[in-house]
């Protein structure tokens, strides 16, 4: 299995948001760039404010990897900040208690999550106030004050405005930000800085896809009618030309019915996976070993995927993170 990245289109993909925002922009690279890699952070630094990320190991991952602006990580465990201490690593913080134990360990950058309906991370009310008056007694503002919005322009609304009722305490307001990828159809405030993970991977009527999921063609076999194909019980309803594919269920190809891959433009249809491997018909498309089919050509391909499985297209972009090998052109 190969991913390819082409980077000039993800790099204008970036300055179509930053023109259309108007604000910063934070590029979010976790779980490695949306099935990516988290490599793309270099060819997007330079356009970027900061990174925004969802774990200790993967922001220590990209700094050292030599990335020099500030890495955000979403709430959650902060024990790792405890010992081990970066200026460019910025954890966030949910109540005071985890604030305290930050500042006590030296730590100068932080973020602070605000919940405002989400319920996963993020202060409620009453520990916000008590973050404010750590913040003010130490004299430590935060970096960044976030929120997250949990169903797109649908609740933007709403989650803006308690966003705005619990941050009106002026040490909160020194960089707010609230919108992801949905900001691009945000009119109005879209405070300090926008997130981008799906819309800058070119998942927007904005942006460009600009990721294509292939895999090689090892074996081209003519089986004939009522012939076995892969391991159990099924058999060929007819003779058809059938290759052999080097991806599999262990490589994020589902074990269902009805997927397609693409050989020489022609959706051919997947007739048994396996761990390693899949085959599929390529009688209307006569195809050499050696040649590529692809799993997600464009756009439709990768959402045709999504409606399959029955998931989000985030879901089927970040199951690509095991063996594929990653190209950049």
């Amino acid at each position: 299995m190969q991913t390819v990245v082409e980077l000039s289109r993800l790099r204008h993909n970036v300055r179509r948001i930053k023109a259309k925002t108007g604000n910063g922009f934070c590029a979010v690279v976790k779980a490695q760039a949306y099935g990516h890699g988290a490599t793309v952070a270099h060819a997007v630094e330079n356009l970027s404010d900061c990174f925004f990320v969802a774990t200790f190991d993967e922001a220590t991952e990209l700094i050292y990897g030599g990335i020099r602006k500030p890495v955000l990580v979403l709430g959650g465990d902060i024990s790792p900040y405890l010992t081990h201490r970066n200026n460019l690593i910025v954890p966030t913080v949910s109540d005071a208690r985890q604030l305290s134990a930050l500042i006590n360990a030296g730590y100068k950058n932080f973020s602070v999550a605000v919940n405002t309906g989400m319920n996963r991370y993020g202060a409620n009310e009453i520990e916000l106030n008590k973050i404010v008056d750590i913040c003010k007694a130490e004299n430590t503002p935060p970096l960044t004050v976030y929120s997250h919005i949990y169903d797109g322009l649908y609740s933007a609304p709403e989650q803006a405005k308690e966003f705005d009722r619990l941050t009106t305490d002026p040490i909160l307001r020194g960089c707010r930000h609230l919108y992801s990828s949905c900001a691009l159809g945000i009119v109005g405030n879209k405070y300090d800085l926008t997130r981008a993970g799906l819309a800058m991977y070119g998942y927007s009527d904005e942006t460009d896809m600009c990721m294509r999921v292939r895999a090689k063609i090892t074996a081209i076999n003519r089986v004939p009618y009522g012939s076995h194909i892969g391991y159990g019980n099924k058999t060929l309803d007819r003779d058809r030309l059938v290759a052999t594919v080097s991806c599999g269920y262990a490589d994020g190809l589902r074990r269902c019915d009805g997927l397609y891959m693409r050989v020489r433009g022609v959706k051919c249809e997947v007739l048994a996976i396996c761990m390693d491997a899949c085959m599929i018909d390529v009688t209307d498309a006569p195809c050499r070993p050696c040649e590529f089919a692809y799993l997600i050509y464009d756009e439709s391909d990768a959402l045709f995927l999504a409606d399959k499985y029955n998931t989000i297209i985030y879901e089927v972009l970040t199951s690509f993170n095991g063996r594929a090998e990653r190209i950049y052109l």
